[in-house]
């Protein structure tokens, strides 16, 4: 994560510093990206950059929890609202305003797309762990007011079945990213064939694959 002289930028100067950063790594991905593109674009020096992170790889985490932050910001007028649905309905909703999200931010949905084809690299698992556990103190929010609403068993185990859908959200992307887009996916409008697969773990997840 950024070093205090990082944090003790102006914002304006942060701002710039991330966008610059996004930019490489959604047009070049983690391993070609260049920590000398992303210093001549912020005017900064080299020397400057280790000043603000360690390396590559600290700038890379910063950003993917910057980039967390911001997307469960835009999804908080669904998860801040959960009245308004029935458990598995919240469930489609969330799934869509990601969707949405990521049609909003473009260049973040080409470092997510890197990502999900990228299992074999190891920044990926320290990527996914980190995105999980922020996505299992949410859903277990979720399902606490399930459960109070007699949407959801109450006997259920809370830590479990947040990560197991957590989980699931993550084994959709990989899904949908290495079998059904094998070319890249046009993420500025909802494809209907990641809806679908929604749909399919959302039927899973309510009714299991039993007779």
């Amino acid at each position: 994560m950024p070093k205090g002289t990082f944090q003790n930028l102006p914002e304006g100067k942060k701002k710039i510093i991330e966008e610059k950063a996004i930019h490489e790594f959604a047009a070049f991905g983690y391993d070609k990206a260049s920590i000398n593109r992303i210093v001549e674009q912020c005017k900064i020096a080299k020397g400057s950059f280790y000043q603000y992170f360690d390396d590559k790889k600290d700038l890379f985490l910063y950003l993917i929890k910057r980039v967390s932050e911001k997307k469960l910001k835009y999804m908080s007028p669904v998860i801040e609202n959960p009245e308004q649905y029935d458990f598995f309905t919240l469930m489609r909703e969330l799934f869509v305003s990601g969707l949405k999200f990521a049609a909003d931010n473009p260049e973040l949905t080409l470092i997510g797309n890197w990502l999900f084809k990228s299992k074999s690299h190891p920044i990926y698992k320290e990527v996914v762990d980190m995105g999980l556990q922020k996505a299992q103190d949410v859903y277990s929010g979720i399902l606490k007011y399930a459960i109070s609403e007699n949407e959801v068993r109450g006997d259920i185990d809370l830590d479990f079945i947040s990560y197991i859908i957590s989980s699931m959200n993550v084994i959709i992307m990989e899904y949908y990213f290495q079998s059904i887009k094998q070319e890249e996916a046009d993420m500025q409008k909802i494809d209907e064939d990641i809806i679908k697969i929604v749909d399919l773990l959302l039927d899973f997840i309510k009714n299991g694959i039993g007779t």
